[in-house]
C-alpha cells in the first residue's frame, strides 16, 4: 500500500464525509501500527481519525463505554471495579505500540495477533458503528467473520460497550508467544459466573490458533450448569479440538497449537472460576 495523500478531519461528520467521497481509495488510520502488513502497491488516501474524539473510557450502567480512539495504554492505565481490559492491554506487544494503537484499530480488521477481539467475545461486548444511523452489534455478530463486511462507505467504528465483571463472576486471559514481542500463537479469554462450586454461565473465546476469533461453544455447553472439575473441562476440550479448523504455519503445526489450547484454556477457566469465588476479578 502506498499513501499518496493525507487528511486529518476534526470531527466525526467531516471524517464520514471524506470516507464517502473517497470511497475505495480511502484508508482509515487509527494508530497505524498494522498498515505495514497491508501488501501491494495500491495507492490510497489516508484519513486519520485521531482528532474526531471517542477517546475516553466512561462508566455506564452495567459496564464501560470505551471510545474506539482510546489507546491501548489508556486501557492499561484505567482502574475501576469490574474493569478487566487492563490485563489484556498489559500483554499487548510493547509500551511504545500500546501508546500508539487504539482499541478501534485493533478490532476493525482481524489479524492473528489481535488481542482484544478474543477478550471482547468472552465479555459479551457491544460495538457501535456510526453511519446514516448508529448501529450496535453484539460481539458474537461483529466478530463472526472479518468486521469489514459490517461497514458501508463512510461508516466509522466509534465505541465499544464492555460489561463489567461483577460479583460472582470472573475473567481470565491467556496469550502464548515465542518471546514477549512476538505474534500470538494462541490467545484465550474466559468469563464465567459461578454459584458455589457450580458454573452458572460461561463465555470462552479463542484466537490466533484459529482462522478467526471464535467461542468454544462445545466447552461452554459442557461446563454450564455443572460442578467445576478439571476432568469435565479436559473431556470437553477434546471434543472441541476435534471440531475446529486450526491455523498452522511453517513455524508450528496444528498438533502444536492444539496442545497449546489443551494447556491454556483449562488454566484460564480455573483462574476465572477462582476469581468468581472472591479472588481477583
Amino acid at each position: 500500500m502506498k499513501l499518496i495523500a493525507y487528511h486529518r478531519p476534526a470531527a466525526l461528520a467531516e471524517a464520514r464525509h471524506l470516507l464517502r467521497e473517497l470511497g475505495a481509495a480511502a484508508m482509515p488510520l487509527a494508530g497505524c501500527t498494522s498498515h505495514s502488513f497491508v501488501k501491494g502497491d495500491e495507492e490510497r488516501i489516508g484519513v486519520d481519525l485521531a482528532k474526531i474524539g471517542f477517546d475516553t473510557i466512561e462508566r455506564a450502567d452495567g459496564g464501560f463505554i470505551v471510545g474506539a480512539n482510546a489507546r491501548v495504554a489508556d486501557l492499561q492505565a484505567h482502574r475501576a471495579p469490574g474493569w478487566v481490559l487492563d490485563r489484556v492491554a498489559l500483554r499487548f506487544v510493547s509500551q511504545p505500540v500500546r501508546n500508539m494503537t487504539t482499541l478501534g484499530g485493533n478490532i476493525a480488521r482481524i489479524f492473528p495477533w489481535n488481542d482484544f477481539p478474543v477478550a471482547l467475545l468472552a465479555l459479551n461486548a457491544t460495538v457501535t458503528i456510526a453511519g446514516e444511523e448508529d448501529r450496535q452489534l453484539p460481539a458474537d455478530i461483529y466478530f463472526d467473520g472479518q468486521p469489514a463486511r459490517h461497514f458501508k462507505a463512510g461508516d466509522i467504528l466509534i465505541r465499544v460497550f464492555v460489561p463489567d465483571v461483577g460479583a460472582g463472576c470472573g475473567f481470565a486471559y491467556r496469550k502464548d508467544t515465542l518471546v514477549s514481542m512476538a505474534f500470538s500463537r494462541l490467545t484465550a479469554a474466559v468469563w464465567l459466573q459461578r454459584e458455589g462450586k457450580t458454573i452458572r454461565d460461561a463465555r470462552i473465546a479463542l484466537g490466533a490458533a484459529v482462522p478467526l476469533p471464535l467461542r468454544l461453544e462445545l466447552v461452554e455447553e459442557a461446563v454450564v450448569g455443572k460442578v467445576y472439575s478439571a476432568e469435565l473441562i479436559a473431556d470437553a476440550m477434546e471434543r472441541q479440538i476435534a471440531a475446529l479448523r486450526w491455523r498452522s504455519s511453517d513455524a508450528f503445526s496444528e498438533e502444536y497449537v492444539q496442545q497449546l489450547a489443551r494447556a491454556h484454556v483449562p488454566d484460564a477457566l480455573e483462574e476465572a472460576f477462582r476469581a468468581a469465588g472472591g479472588g481477583r476479578k
